[in-house]
């Protein structure tokens, strides 16, 4: 992934990193740090909680590809299926669900790639 070099800070972030003397930097670092989609399913009410909620938000508002929402219903009955089943390390087994979906994802991007340049050396 790349580094992001610039972010455009808003007044209104500018604001509050001022007022309770934070380092933008530090406030970014700790909302990523805070983003972890297994915690955030198997405990919804965690206090630290809304970082995932707007990366859900987002995912919901801003996804472009109808595909992966498929995906998404596909992990989200899979994940289903292995809560009811119960047992040991929930936030484990939901950490190693997404991993395998994380893998089919670039792997169906890396597969979609290589079909689009074998399309264009025929071209």
């Amino acid at each position: 992934m790349k580094t992001l070099e610039k972010i455009n800070l808003t007044t209104e972030f500018t604001q509050f990193c001022d007022i309770f003397n934070f380092t933008p930097e530090e406030v970014v670092q700790e909302f990523i740090n805070k983003i972890d989609i297994a915690q955030y399913m198997c405990e919804f009410l965690d206090p630290h909680r809304w970082a995932n909620l707007f990366a859900m938000e987002y995912m919901i508002q801003y996804t472009k590809s109808k595909g992966i929402m498929f995906e998404y219903e596909d992990f989200a009955k899979s994940w289903v299926e292995m809560m009811e089943t119960g047992g040991d390390d929930p936030i484990g087994k939901t950490k190693e669900l997404l991993e395998k979906w994380h893998k089919k994802v670039l792997e169906d991007r890396i597969h979609e790639i290589m079909k689009n340049d074998d399309k264009e050396e025929n071209t």
